[in-house]
């Protein structure tokens, strides 16, 4: 365990490089911040922190304890002095998950046209085959049609299997970047200070202790973010509203990028506002009954006016429209949407 207070000094000095490189050069990318969201997760229980640090002062000498010590207190206060200079901000790391969720769409678009220019020869061919038995035809003519059409098949099935594992990556990495969305800087730095005070402890001959009212600030730091963790309380994970993203954004909702979507949908700030397409309302009003059944009762009404308001819709015609896509005599229209619903509610 002790080994663990060793790995956080250069973790915490790639933190450091991290936040002097957006700093100076308004650098990020997705890397880092799956490298800030991993540490944060790795390294957020103070407990198992002090654990280790009682364990290294147990088994190492007085000199070689301290500078360890001492080493990790310099990377934790240039980690805030760093966040305090200036934070990465949360549109920032929504850029870097969204270009990470999109990484795959262009080659994706040019595999679709490769694949869509075999389709056409595919379908020739295989109607050619098939109808030879209708006519009178010789043994190599058959031999012929049987061959181009499983050379074309052959072409399709290569580059259709090319498009589907493009298919399969683009959902990995929507995947990984919903998992990675959240910014956690804040939360380092203020695990950060909970680190300094328990090093205090151990340092011998320690600079004074930070004075009071620093102290009085970071508690006070602590309990506005927990207001507003509860501002930007989840009511529906990443992994469904990205399925309905992916389905219903051009479709029945003007086009949003996912993290708004999912700001939207969980009625947290954002700067873009969710809004309904033309002749889609009544297709919305079903998809919010759906979302409302997947959330605790006493939950269920407060998300269900919030989001009515925040779209537009009045109450009376939610009422009488929300079913109407499995009423027994639904359209075409509202019969295919129910049924796309029905996989993502499951």
């Amino acid at each position: 365990m002790a080994d663990k207070i060793q790995t956080m000094i250069p973790l915490y000095g790639e933190l450091n490089r991290i936040y002097r490189d957006y700093i100076d050069n308004h650098a990020f990318s997705f890397d880092r911040q799956k490298f800030i969201s991993d540490f944060c997760q790795q390294y957020s229980d103070t407990k198992s922190f002090e654990a280790a640090i009682l364990e290294l002062v147990l088994d190492r000498q007085k000199e070689q304890y301290t500078l360890i010590l001492n080493s990790l207190k310099t990377e934790i206060e240039k980690s805030i002095q760093a966040y305090e200079t200036h934070p990465i901000s949360d549109s920032a790391i929504e850029r870097v998950c969204y270009l990470h969720m999109e990484r795959y769409s262009l080659e994706i678009e040019s595999q679709l046209d490769v694949t869509r220019s075999l389709s056409k020869p595919l379908n020739e061919a295989n109607n050619r085959y098939d109808s030879i038995g209708y006519r009178e035809h010789t043994a190599e003519e058959e031999k012929q049609a049987e061959k181009e059409y499983e050379r074309c098949k052959a072409e399709y099935d290569k580059e259709r299997a090319i498009l589907n594992e493009l298919y399969d990556q683009q959902k990995a990495a929507r995947k990984e970047a919903f998992q990675y969305m959240k910014n956690r800087c804040k939360d380092i730095y203020q695990l950060s200070f909970h680190f300094l005070e328990i090093l205090e402890k151990y340092i011998p001959d320690t600079e004074a202790k930070r004075n009071e009212p620093d102290k009085q600030e970071v508690r006070q730091e602590t309990e506005e973010e927990t207001v507003s963790s509860e501002e930007k309380h989840e009511y529906f994970s990443m992994k469904l509203l990205s399925s309905i993203h992916e389905i219903c954004v051009g479709e029945q909702f003007e086009e949003i990028s996912a993290p708004d979507f999912y700001a939207n949908m969980n009625l947290q700030s954002c700067n873009c506002k969710l809004k309904i397409k033309a002749r889609e309302k009544i297709r919305v009003c079903y998809l919010i009954f759906l979302m409302c059944e997947k959330l605790p009762k006493q939950e269920k009404d407060k998300w269900k006016d919030s989001i009515l308001k925040l779209l537009g819709i009045e109450e009376s015609y939610y009422k009488s429209k929300y079913k109407e896509p499995v009423s027994d005599f639904p359209s075409d229209s509202n019969q295919n949407f129910a049924k796309e619903m029905k996989l993502i509610f499951k």
